[in-house]
């Protein structure tokens, strides 16, 4: 006996993530025309777009851990931002899903005893699978 199974509505991964929240709004896609990841960053009067290789992703049991530099200071050091993308799963019929999440903001300062700051952000927004 031959059991087929067919799949009406697979499954696909997001590939933009639009999230805002503490006066912070950020969109992260995985890849673009330019065949790039790219992520904006947008706080206060600050806004960066990066990137390629200015984009740091790591796969973790935990989540998607996706890096990036939002702040570069010589004497002071660097300032990070990790966003936390759990996985997501989303279909054809229903290609994006809503989400809450969080980014943890990393100032690095090299003088005294604690060298690193952590700050945590509480993000909600959009998981969608979008096609290039």
């Amino acid at each position: 006996m031959i059991l087929m199974m067919t799949m009406t509505n697979p499954q696909l991964v997001p590939t933009q993530y639009r999230l805002s929240g503490d006066h912070v709004a950020i969109e992260y896609a995985t890849t673009s025309f330019a065949g790039r990841p790219t992520f904006d960053y947008k706080a206060g009067q600050t806004h960066l777009t990066m990137s390629g290789d200015q984009i740091r992703v790591v796969e973790s049991e935990f989540a998607t851990l996706v890096t990036v530099t939002i702040e570069t200071t010589a004497d002071a050091g660097d300032t990070t931002l990790t966003l936390l993308i759990p996985a997501i799963s989303v279909t054809q019929h229903e290609p994006s899903a809503k989400f809450e999440t969080k980014a943890v903001v990393m100032s690095l300062r090299r003088l005294g005893p604690v060298h690193q700051f952590y700050r945590i952000l509480n993000l909600r927004g959009t998981a969608e699978a979008v096609v290039f």
